[in-house]
């Protein structure tokens, strides 16, 4: 809600009890609910590596890491709306966090919004080759699929390595199956991409 186009009357009243509560005591209690440079870096990295670690992990594990990605999901979400509030003030701050909206999801929201691919995975046909294939995404002109033999959280690290105008039954090949490897999918409207699909972990053959 914003009110810095209202009328006085409406923000005068509204301010008054605002006044009131705004004490130093619960001004304080605001910021200590914010994640600090520190906290949120820590629980970043203790996230990313147990996600590095792959699915095979012990259970007490699992269970760490499924409550730190909830707990990362949530300082993001503050963060987000702190940063689309003082864009009020400073229009840039969005964009510096990289918690703005893109562009051209922008430019493409009178047509369907791209989702992410559903039920994405990787199998061995009766043949021996090995294939992929997801849900149909609505609006989708075609899907790509990419891989990577090194950290999956390291963006550097993926490869593009088929490309389909259908999704299902997509031929992978060009994998070093000596290694682990991780595959995700993404639906294309021309230049635009839709977000990730789930990563599905391939052991090494």
């Amino acid at each position: 809600m914003r009110f810095n186009k209202s009328r006085y009357h409406k923000i005068l009243v509204k301010s008054a009890a605002v006044a009131e509560a705004l004490t130093p005591e619960m001004h304080a209690y605001i910021l200590s609910l914010l994640p600090t440079p520190q906290s949120y870096r820590e629980l970043h990295n203790r996230l990313q590596a147990n996600y590095s670690a792959g699915l095979h992990i012990p259970l007490e594990k699992a269970k760490e890491r499924e409550a730190d990605c909830e707990a990362l999901g949530r300082e993001l979400s503050i963060l987000y709306g702190l940063a689309r509030t003082v864009a009020l003030k400073d229009p840039t701050v969005p964009k510096t966090l990289g918690l703005h909206d893109r562009p051209e999801k922008t430019a493409v929201r009178a047509k369907t919004i791209l989702t992410a691919p559903r039920k994405f995975k990787v199998f061995h046909a009766p043949d021996g080759r090995l294939l992929a294939s997801c849900a149909r995404s609505v609006g989708a002109k075609s899907y790509e699929i990419w891989a990577t033999d090194g950290n999956p959280c390291d963006e550097a690290n993926w490869r593009l390595i088929a490309s389909s105008s259908h999704c299902k039954n997509i031929p992978i090949i060009g994998l070093d199956r000596t290694k682990g490897n991780w595959l995700r999918a993404c639906a294309k409207r021309g230049n635009v991409s839709g977000p990730w699909s789930d990563c599905f972990q391939l052991l090494p053959a």
